[in-house]
């Protein structure tokens, strides 16, 4: 058999006429049902993108309706704005997507807050939030932007809002003399001594306090050195005595301000099943030296207590509506007031300590007068040594019910974050 074809003879191979028209009509038909096909296809998906947008919109009017009708969702929107007079319309509609979204995950919603459909919901609730104004001031692009990020970081969950300043707001020049402020703030046992070299007033309202590092490590120890003291209505569940306070107060700590914290329970006076409080600081003073041989990144110590005091007293505020524990701080000499120092309870930080307490002070008395009792100092060290930042506070007494001392974390947590905070 021959295997080559001559190249004339190829030339010479024709297509028979009679098929061009068949070709032709089979084309034609082939591309009527394409756009047949796509027709229909686009008219079914407008359709079904038509019943879409009507759904998304009537579950966005049923959702938004809802959430403009919580009083308490919407009051935390309308005091944090109210409290930022500087917000932009872009940062404002931030901090409403982060409170909303935080709410239906909580909610009986099943509602995908990725969906682009979500800014309706956010548009319609913010439309009906009476809290839409005009822009005053123009800002570039770029400070919008980080204003808005600065807001969402700070308001994931707002939990305390910002107080407004209700009191004087003092500062090394208007606080006063020492011994104004030792006639205003302070009392000081009949045991000890606190002189005005041990904390000079201007420069401790001056000093300088910050809660270190970022939140990849712990920056925060909570311990209680009594972690067995009850309230007037506690009972045998640990979440209603003073280590249920450490736990609010963590909580709000961690989820409002996105601080890294350590929630120390152990049980420091009890030894062998049995209360016993003559070693409880010794034992404390062990456990927290190990917990900051693990964790050096902590830089603020707080040891909460709750106080005793007479039957007839009680120790009640109200802030935010809410009936509130009264707190103290409480600050540790390591001095007698008729021998002098006690070498083996030296404190390198008695004035850091003492400083730090006084600006708590001075801060709760400018945003929440009457929260907190007067600063209270007596002979020993109370292992406040142990850290630079330092602090014992004592929340209510067992006078107060455990809602009350409960309620107390919340404005407390804000005066650390105010105090210490990298926003001051």
């Amino acid at each position: 058999m021959n295997r080559y074809i001559n190249k004339t003879s190829l030339n010479r191979i024709k297509f028979p006429e009679a098929l061009l028209p068949v070709i032709m009509r089979l084309v034609i038909v082939l591309l009527c049902v394409y756009i047949a096909a796509r027709c229909i296809n686009l008219i079914t998906n407008d359709k079904a993108g038509n019943v879409a947008g009507n759904v998304v919109s009537d579950t966005s009017r049923i959702i938004a309706k809802e959430i403009v009708e919580n009083a308490d969702l919407m009051t935390q929107y309308m005091l944090y704005v109210e409290n930022h007079g500087s917000m932009t319309e872009g940062a404002k509609k931030e901090l409403l997507n982060a409170l909303v979204t935080d709410y239906l995950k909580h909610s009986e919603y099943t509602y995908d807050t990725s969906d682009p459909g979500y800014n309706q919901v956010i548009n319609l609730i913010y439309e009906n939030s009476n809290y839409k104004k005009e822009e005053t001031t123009t800002k570039t692009e770029k400070e919008t932007k980080a204003k808005t990020v600065a807001v969402q970081k700070v308001s994931n969950k707002i939990i305390v809002p910002m107080p407004k300043v209700n009191g004087k707001l003092y500062n090394a020049n208007n606080i006063g003399s020492f011994n104004q402020i030792m006639d205003k703030f302070y009392i000081v046992t009949n045991a000890t001594a606190l002189r005005e070299s041990d904390m000079p007033v201007k420069k401790a309202m001056s000093e300088k306090f910050k809660i270190t590092g970022n939140n990849k490590k712990p920056q925060i120890l909570i311990y209680h050195t009594h972690s067995q003291e009850e309230f007037s209505n506690s009972n045998k569940n640990t979440a209603t005595t003073i280590i249920g306070v450490g736990d609010r107060l963590a909580k709000v700590l961690k989820e409002q301000f996105g601080y890294n914290v350590i929630h120390d329970t152990s049980k420091y006076d009890i030894v062998n099943g049995k209360l016993d409080r003559h070693e409880a600081y010794d034992q404390s003073r062990a456990g927290v030296k190990k917990i900051l041989k693990k964790y050096p990144s902590i830089s603020l110590i707080l040891d909460i207590h709750r106080d005793g005091v007479n039957e007839d007293t009680r120790l009640v505020t109200e802030i935010n509506n809410k009936k509130t524990a009264q707190v103290m701080f409480f600050n540790g000499m390591s001095r007698f007031k008729n021998t002098g120092d006690i070498d083996y309870l030296y404190n390198p930080y008695l004035y850091e300590n003492l400083a730090l307490a006084l600006q708590m002070k001075a801060n709760a008395e400018s945003y929440y007068p009457g929260f907190s009792r007067r600063n209270y100092v007596n002979a020993y060290k109370y292992n406040l040594d142990l850290c630079k930042q330092s602090m014992l506070i004592e929340v209510g007494a067992q006078t107060n019910t455990y809602q009350e001392a409960d309620n107390a974390a919340e404005p407390l947590a804000r005066l650390i974050d105010i105090v210490m905070g990298k926003k001051k």
